[in-house]
């Protein structure tokens, strides 16, 4: 008798439960704007530059996923970027 796999959920089939903007920086010629996107599972941090999505990560709470938005602004701030929005 052979095994069944469970195969992880399908990407496209979530439906989200609130969208925030968490931060929004720029600098000459490029915008960051970092959201924050709840799930019923959990929450992502999406990290959009110019209307592009450059990245999606997943997190089981919001606490980690605002850390680690805090992290990526600091260092987008040493790197010459300036905050638009309050992080």
């Amino acid at each position: 008798m052979t095994k069944r796999r469970l195969s992880p959920p399908r990407r496209g089939s979530f439906s989200e439960d609130a969208r925030e903007s968490v931060c929004l920086i720029h600098r000459d010629n490029q915008t960051i704007n970092v959201e924050l996107v709840a799930l019923t599972d959990g929450v992502e941090l999406e990290i959009w530059a110019d209307g592009l999505l450059r990245r999606r990560l997943r997190f089981l709470r919001d606490t980690e996923a605002r850390k680690y938005c805090e992290r990526v602004a600091s260092r987008l701030t040493r790197r010459g970027y300036t905050p638009v929005l309050p992080q």
